[in-house]
């Protein structure tokens, strides 16, 4: 006896294929739709680390404004950005850190010796944006040091006269001070006619010079004898400081990133 032949439902198989059908122009309209940009609106702009912590995503390099002695610690202070990391980091990556304040403001301690070269460095995770210049600690006992950038005046923190720096790199000699803000300047030296320049609202002032460093500069009469700032080449960048001590100051050699030779001239009181 044959078996027995099993009826099939068309009607069923027929509306279950129906329902497949338009169930797949369904995903494929809502498809459609999901990549139309005009619809959906822009993608969403990826989260920075910055943006996660609360902060600003643009790091702004430190400013360093002073220097002061207290008790064993030297205290170096600025401004940065608010709440964000400053590190101050010597050529061998020793690094000494402190968080600024909601204005800005951050104070390093640190023990410091003669000749110590600082770079500042705002920190976010592990990017660093360095400031333009390094800073020399001329004197860690009474808080004098200086901030060397190439093609721009040395700039002093601490006491300084009224010629304050005098900065050469073989082509073009800067010289600069301090005085009352918006003030006039005579400055004289030997074979050139007399200069006058007008402080800036910081009591700032520099003068740029073409040739020769002079032997001798008159800063509103007061005198100071200049050595002689001859610049050496290296045949490679390097980010260490050699500083001379002498009793009229402090002569120092450096180099720009570029490996120029730099000389600077800190006369003292």
């Amino acid at each position: 006896m044959a078996p027995a032949k099993r009826a099939i439902d068309t009607h069923s198989l027929l509306s279950s294929r129906i329902g497949g059908l338009l169930g797949l122009g369904l995903m494929l309209g809502l498809g459609a739709c999901g990549g139309d940009d005009s619809a959906a609106g822009p993608p969403a702009a990826p989260v920075t680390k910055a943006e996660v912590d609360g902060a600003s995503p643009w790091m702004t390099p430190p400013s360093v404004k002073t220097v002061e002695r207290d008790g064993a610690d030297l205290v170096i202070s600025g401004l940065g950005d608010p709440g964000g990391r400053v590190v101050l980091r010597t050529p061998v990556g020793r690094a000494y850190a402190a968080v600024a304040d909601a204005r800005g403001v951050f104070a390093v301690r640190l023990t410091a010796a003669d000749g110590l070269v600082l770079t500042p460095e705002a920190q976010l995770g592990q990017d660093t944006v360095p400031a333009a210049g390094r800073m020399v600690i001329l004197d860690s006992q009474v808080g004098t040091a200086a901030i060397l950038s190439p093609g721009e005046a040395s700039r002093r923190l601490g006491p300084a006269p009224a010629l304050a720096a005098v900065d050469h790199d073989g082509r073009a000699v800067i010289l600069s001070g301090r005085s009352d803000p918006d003030s006039t300047i005579r400055i004289d030296m030997p074979g050139r006619g007399p200069l006058q320049v007008r402080a800036e609202s910081s009591g700032t002032w520099r003068v740029t010079l073409d040739g020769g460093v002079p032997s001798e500069v008159q800063v509103n009469g007061q005198a100071f004898a200049l050595p002689g700032l001859a610049t050496a080449g290296q045949s490679e960048a390097n980010s260490a400081v050699a500083v001379l001590t002498r009793e009229d100051g402090y002569l120092l050699q450096w180099q720009a990133p570029d490996g120029a030779p730099q000389t600077t001239w800190l006369p003292r009181r």
